[in-house]
């Protein structure tokens, strides 16, 4: 989806660096430290934490919120700050969000880690799950 685009950091314009963001996979800043996780990033963090992405979207979208001068890093429109969540931004064209530094990891801390504990005979089942989390990174 994002291959040839060169994404801009909302905040300084440097160009985005794809790389894992508090263990998700992500587009960071270096120099403001920020992170950009797409819609289809966010949706892959209920796989590894207790977490609903469709809660999550409808908490962002029914939220108050201003337009903010940053814009997407997709380029598709203006970010959105959500005046309930510090340091997050959002686009509501393609639903990527923009985490300000910390504010992922912030947001993370509230939600549990899931711990599946795996018999030895679903090791088989266990590697499946893990391929089809990396499909889901890629969608």
């Amino acid at each position: 989806m994002f291959q040839g685009v060169e994404m801009k950091c909302p905040v300084d314009g440097d160009v985005l660096k794809a790389e894992k963001a508090e263990a998700h996979t992500g587009y960071g800043c270096t120099s403001c430290k920020g992170s950009w996780l797409p819609k289809s990033y966010i949706d892959s963090i209920q796989y590894t934490k207790e977490f609903e992405p469709q809660k999550f979207f409808s908490t962002l979208s029914n939220s108050d919120h201003e337009t903010t001068n940053y814009k997407c890093p997709v380029n598709c429109g203006a970010l959105s700050a959500i005046t309930d969540f510090d340091g997050i931004s959002y686009c509501p064209s393609c639903s990527g969000v923009w985490f300000e530094s910390k504010a992922l990891k912030s947001m993370l801390n509230n939600y549990q880690t899931k711990r599946e504990s795996l018999a030895v005979a679903d090791i088989p089942n266990a590697s499946i799950g893990i391929f089809d989390l990396l499909g889901a990174l890629f969608k």
